[in-house]
């Protein structure tokens, strides 16, 4: 075995981990919801977990390209463009989705006049 198939491995490991720690994050997510259930800030986790799903998501499609490098397979620009998207989706998700928290949790503290 080179250095370049053992590197290709540890990448290809790395990013396992990475997917299911941000896997295992959703799952963890969602059951903090459901122990508040309902509310801001439920409302706010929920919308973060689904966040760091579509990155979980386009960490695996990462994955699937390195592999798919190996072997030349011509999907891999539609692939990238995939996980592109995906991790433009969750980013988006989760900065929308804590921008509205912080906004109500602000409303909700402010001073009645």
């Amino acid at each position: 075995m080179t250095i370049v198939e053992i590197l290709r491995i540890l990448i290809q490991a790395s990013t396992f981990v990475s997917a299911l720690a941000a896997i295992s994050a959703t799952i963890i997510i969602f059951s903090v919801v459901k122990k508040f259930g309902v509310g801001i800030l439920a409302s706010s986790f929920r919308k973060t977990a689904f966040g760091v799903l579509f990155i979980a998501l386009a960490i695996i499609i990462d994955s699937l390209i390195s592999y798919l490098q190996l072997s030349d397979v011509l999907l891999t620009p539609s692939l990238i463009l995939l996980k592109g998207i995906l991790l433009v989706i969750g980013t988006y998700v989760i900065v929308i989705g804590s921008k509205t928290t912080a906004d109500k949790l602000e409303t909700l503290t402010k001073p009645q006049v």
